[in-house]
Order: C-alpha cells, then structure tokens, then sequence
C-alpha cells in the first residue's frame, strides 16, 4: 500500500488541504507570492485527494442509487467543479509564479476566483459531514476506540455551539453576501489580530460541516424507516 493510501496519511491530507484553504483567505496577510504557493500546495494536495480515491470515481456508474449516495455524489461533483474553476483562474489570474504568460480579461477573472474561492468553503464543508462515516472508519482504522455515548453527547453540543459561531463568523467576514455573488465590505484588520480570523473560519467550516452530518443522518433515519 502506498503511504499516502495510509488511513492516517488520507486524514492527514484532508485536513491539510482544509487548513490551506483557509490560509489562501488571508490573502492581506500574505504576500501575493505566499498566497500563490500555499493556493498551488493546496490545489496539489486535492489531487492527490482524487487520486486515493479514484476507486470511488471508478464506481461512480456502478450499484445501487440511494438517496445518500445521490446527495453525497451531487456535492462531491460540485465541489470538483468549483476546484477546476479556482485551478483555471488561478492559472489565468497569476501574479507571481505565472507572470510571464499572457493574461486575458483580469477583473472578470478575478471575479470569477473570488466568488469559487468563497464558495469552495460551503462545499468542503458539506463534504466534510456528509463522509463523516467514512472519516469514523479512517479514525478507527488508526487505532483510534469507539467513543463512548456520553462523549458522543458531547461532542455534538459543542458542534452546535460551533455552528452558531459560525453564524456570526459568516457576518464578520463577510461571506453570506458574497455566497450570493455580492460584494461585501467586511474586510478583517489583521494589524489588530489575525488568529481569530483563522478561527472564525474554522467555525463556518464547522457550521457546514454539522449541517452535512444533520443531512446524512436524515437521510439514514429516512432511508431506515422505509
């Protein structure tokens, strides 16, 4: 098996992939050349997301259609879409590691980057609830027990009360209007502390991430009942 086939490795990578999503937002932080870097590690780290589960892609024809399967299918689709659009335009749009190419039309491609960019975020996370199951096969197959039911109680309050963080950390940073391909002028003063803004995405991630959950276990009980 390959080490990137590992159960610890494929947790690994995700969550990296999820940490420099999150950094590429910190665009008035970073230098353009930085962004640029941690946008092309990240777009890297997704394929090689792919790649560990190309048997999924390769099944895609094939079995029986639930009604899980259709959501978790129609998500994992939107998701590669929005990730060939943020790959396109980071390719057109580049400043530092593409300069030298020719760029056509920047503003409406900027546009275009921005809004997949913002999007990305909502999807991931839907994502990310949706193959809870999976991640709790990954985690065990580390070596990690099963969580008692007490915990378990617990873990979902604290998700809850993360997700309505998250609620609040949408407004601050400005990313509901621009979900509905609005501008918005919330902009984070990183002069004044830049760690919460890592946080407050962390939250909208996990306000996405409970509500992919929610949905999987609605359509289990549905799927269960009938």
């Amino acid at each position: 098996m390959s080490r990137w086939m590992r159960p610890g490795a494929r947790l690994g990578l995700a969550l990296l992939t999820l940490a420099l999503l999150i950094f590429c937002f910190a665009y008035w932080w970073l230098s353009n050349l930085a962004h640029e870097i941690a946008d092309s590690v990240m777009l890297l780290a997704l394929s090689r997301h792919v790649i560990n589960n190309r048997f999924w892609w390769r099944q895609l024809r094939a079995g029986r259609w639930t009604a899980e399967r259709a959501v978790t299918t129609a998500l994992t689709l939107l998701v590669a879409l929005d990730v060939l659009v943020l790959l396109g335009t980071s390719l057109a749009i580049s400043q530092s590691l593409l300069a030298a190419l020719p760029r056509p039309a920047l503003f409406t491609l900027r546009e275009v980057h921005w809004f997949a960019a913002y999007w990305l975020i909502p999807l991931a996370a839907l994502h990310l609830g949706l193959n809870a199951g999976r991640i709790g096969r990954l985690l065990r197959q580390v070596g990690m027990p099963a969580t008692p039911w007490a915990l378990r109680l617990g873990l979902c309050v604290l998700l809850a009360l993360v997700a309505l963080q998250g609620l609040a950390s949408g407004g601050l940073l400005g990313l509901w209007p621009r979900l509905g391909f609005r501008y918005s002028l919330a902009m984070w003063d990183f002069n004044a502390a830049a760690w919460p803004f890592f946080l407050h995405w962390g939250a909208v991630i996990g306000l996405f991430s409970g509500i992919g959950l929610a949905l999987a276990s609605a359509i289990r009980r549905q799927a269960r009942s009938t």
